[in-house]
């Protein structure tokens, strides 16, 4: 059984990859040059950026990578998702123009984890049989492939929910979403993310042996909405249509203090013609 991976980062330099991890320098199969940069610096020298990711046994403090995603470097992150956004070695810029972006979660919520992360390069847009494309970044296409976490004393059996709502059919995450809290929509423009979950996966198989982390809460209405229903309830006067005869008669008015300071305007001040003569 393939161990999950439990920490993504990028190195500006391969040698420097942390202690425990393993560095992506190359495509699957073709063998070509993975790095995230391709552009050489000033003064001909050459900026690299690779990829390097850890395996280990979870431990109930070790959260596990369960998805992956790309976008644009402009773009919002999307929720739950964490940016991938300097190297760790340098603190410099990890990529080009798209950026990776990882979700993590604890292993006792998930029954399955990411267990490989490959390259391929942008004639082999075909992923290999149990991987999954994400997005394309730097001219390659990023793949992850999932597997089944190792079982063991700290996952958790489910407790049964204390209400009834409907829950999705289908799932493509590889972790139960709660039937109370829906998907949130990306602020990612259309188009710019790319992910996919992992095939053949249901939210229905996956959440009979997951935790339902929002048991067990008591739910009140938010004291503002009490507030909205009570205003709902006042009665508003009917207010009747008046037409300009309607307003005259009730509100009569004869513009006897204009008239006279106009009156008096003009006497004070002969007209301009006068005074020239």
């Amino acid at each position: 059984m393939e161990l999950p991976i439990t920490r993504v980062c990028i190195v500006s330099d391969p040698s420097k990859c942390p202690a425990n991890h393993t560095v992506i320098t190359r495509t699957y199969e073709s063998s070509e040059d993975a790095d995230l940069w391709r552009e050489k610096g000033f003064f001909g020298k050459r900026s690299m950026r690779y990829l390097c990711i850890e395996r280990q046994a979870p431990s109930p403090t070790q959260d596990v990578l369960v998805d992956v995603a790309t976008i644009n470097e402009k773009d919002s992150v999307p929720a739950g998702f964490t940016v991938l956004e300097f190297t760790v070695d340098t603190k410099e810029k990890s990529s080009q123009k798209k950026l990776i972006c990882v979700r993590w979660m604890a292993p006792s919520l998930t029954k399955d984890a990411i267990t490989d992360l490959i390259f391929l390069n942008r004639n082999q847009r075909k992923p290999p049989q149990g991987y999954t494309a994400v997005g394309d970044i730097n001219g390659m296409y990023l793949c992850y492939k999932m597997g089944s976490l190792p079982q063991s004393n700290f996952q958790m059996t489910s407790a049964p929910p204390l209400y009834s709502l409907p829950q999705r059919t289908t799932s493509t995450l590889p972790y139960a979403i709660s039937p109370a809290v829906g998907v949130k929509p990306s602020m990612t423009s259309p188009g710019t993310l790319s992910r996919t979950g992992p095939p053949e996966q249901s939210s229905n198989s996956l959440a009979t042996s997951h935790i339902n982390p929002i048991s067990g809460i008591e739910w009140k209405m938010n004291q503002k909405y009490k507030l909205i229903l009570e205003f709902q309830q006042v009665t508003i006067p009917d207010l009747k249509l008046k037409s300009y005869k309607d307003l005259d008669e009730q509100y009569p008015y004869d513009f006897n203090v204009e008239y006279s300071v106009a009156k008096h305007h003009h006497q004070d001040f002969p007209p301009l013609h006068k005074l020239q003569t």
